[in-house]
């Protein structure tokens, strides 16, 4: 038998059994493969995998429309705490992307179900889901960076103002439902920030989003200082 061809038989093997090991059930029903359990495989490569299965059961070909992932793990007690965040927020917000990646969560929310097109007001489902977020986010001991971003249509001086009225909106929104601002940030980088490339329809869609960058407070890491 070819020795490389065994070296990999028996490292997926050894993957897939510390997977199952760590599979917890979400607060929705679905299965997370939570990063805390396999920090000794580490890596880019099985990061982005563990990636791609985060939606578990209910994956629907997420983690399209949030670019940079690192692939990073962190366990301890600050990554069990930041699955949980990814968890509930996958509950509040289904028609989101959610990923934790290293210490942080990204959630990326499709501009279609917040705003109509080419406007900044929030439509009454989408202040529903974001009621529902804002109960996780208020008691949460996250930072908050809210990024709005748009596809290449258009002009930078059409596109930067409104990604940051989208931003600025969902800030607010979020603050008038008991997130403290002083955790929280807008900010809009119109077509600066592509997650794909502006080739397609499809893939322009992806990137007219809002996105969400949770990331521990130095209160939560120093609480958990001793269990990383």
């Amino acid at each position: 038998m070819n020795i490389t061809w065994l070296v990999k038989l028996v490292t997926g093997a050894s993957a897939v059994a510390l997977l199952a090991s760590g599979c917890a059930t979400n607060p929705d029903g679905s299965y997370a493969y939570q990063k805390t359990t396999i920090g000794a495989l580490g890596g880019a490569a099985l990061g982005a995998g563990i990636g791609a299965l985060a939606g578990g059961k209910s994956h629907r070909g997420r983690n399209a429309a949030i670019g940079g992932l690192t692939g990073a793990v962190v366990g301890g007690g600050v990554g069990y705490y930041m699955d949980r965040q990814a968890a509930a927020l996958q509950k509040s917000l289904p028609d989101a992307e959610v990923v934790r990646d290293g210490d942080k969560v990204y959630v990326a929310l499709p501009s279609g179900i917040l705003f109509d097109t080419g406007k900044d007001a929030l439509k009454p489902a989408a202040r529903d889901s974001l009621t529902k977020a804002a109960a996780t986010l208020r008691t949460s001991e996250t930072n908050i960076v809210i990024q709005g971003h748009t596809d290449s249509s258009g002009s930078d001086a059409i596109n930067l103002p409104l990604s940051q009225r989208r931003a600025d909106h969902v800030r607010d929104f979020l603050m008038a439902n008991g997130v403290p601002s002083s955790r929280m940030t807008a900010i809009g980088y119109g077509s600066s920030r592509p997650a794909v490339p502006n080739d397609t329809e499809a893939n322009r869609a992806l990137n007219r989003r809002v996105q969400l960058e949770l990331s521990p407070t130095e209160k939560l890491r120093e609480q958990n200082s001793g269990n990383n």
